[in-house]
C-alpha cells in the first residue's frame, strides 16, 4: 500500500507489506495495524496518537523525531529500533508479548512504561527512567541496565535479567525467587 494521504484517521490496516516504505511525515490517530510488515521502513518524523500495533514486524525501523503517544504494541516483533532517536517531549508506549531485539531505550524518561511478557534480548536501558515500570514475566537475557532507574519496578516472575543494585536504583522494586538471587553476584559475597 502507498499512504499518499498525510493524516490518517480512525482506520484499520491488515496484512500490508510496507517493508522498506517511506511513511514519514505522517500523521495516524486511533488506527489498528494488524499482522503488517514494515521491516526497514521510515517513520521518520510521523506522529502516532493512540494507535496499535498487533502481531507486526518492526524490524530496523527509522523513528527520527517520531511522535509517540499512548501506542501499544502486542505480540510484534521489533528489532534494532533506536527509540532514542524519537520526539523525546512525546514519547508514551506499552509493549506485550512482544519481541524486543537489539533495541535502544538508553537514557529515555519512560516511566511507567508496561513491557510484560515480553522476550527482551541485546538491548540497552542504560541511564533511562523506568521508575514503576513493569517486566513482569518477561525475558530479559543479555539486557543492559547500568545507571537504570528502576524504583517501583515489577521484576515479578521475569527471568535472566542481570541487574547490580549497586549501579543501579532498585529502592521498592519488586523481584521474584528464585531469579532475585542473580542481585547477589554483583556484591561478590559467597553463598554456602
Amino acid at each position: 500500500m502507498n499512504f499518499k494521504d498525510s493524516e490518517y484517521n480512525d482506520l484499520s490496516f491488515s496484512k500490508l507489506n510496507c517493508s522498506q516504505e517511506n511513511l514519514g511525515r505522517k500523521t495516524f490517530s486511533d488506527c489498528i495495524f494488524e499482522k503488517c510488515d514494515f521491516t526497514e521502513s521510515n517513520f521518520n518524523d510521523t506522529r502516532f496518537s493512540e494507535c496499535e500495533f498487533r502481531d507486526c514486524n518492526l524490524s530496523l525501523v527509522k523513528m527520527d523525531g517520531c511522535k509517540i503517544q499512548d501506542v501499544s504494541f502486542k505480540d510484534c516483533k521489533i528489532s534494532g529500533i533506536n527509540f532514542t532517536k524519537c520526539n523525546l517531549l512525546i514519547l508514551e508506549f506499552s509493549f506485550e508479548n512482544c519481541l524486543i531485539n537489539c533495541s535502544n531505550f538508553g537514557g529515555l524518561e519512560i516511566p511507567k512504561t508496561s513491557f510484560k511478557g515480553n522476550e527482551i534480548t541485546e538491548s540497552d536501558f542504560v541511564n533511562a527512567d523506568l521508575t514503576g515500570s513493569d517486566f513482569s514475566n518477561s525475558n530479559l537475557k543479555d539486557t543492559l541496565f547500568h545507571g537504570t532507574n528502576l524504583t517501583k519496578a515489577n521484576f515479578k516472575d521475569a527471568k535472566n535479567y542481570s541487574i547490580d543494585p549497586l549501579n543501579n536504583k532498585i529502592k521498592k522494586a519488586k523481584f521474584s525467587l528464585p531469579e532475585a538471587m542473580s542481585l547477589l553476584k554483583h556484591l561478590e559475597i559467597i553463598l554456602e
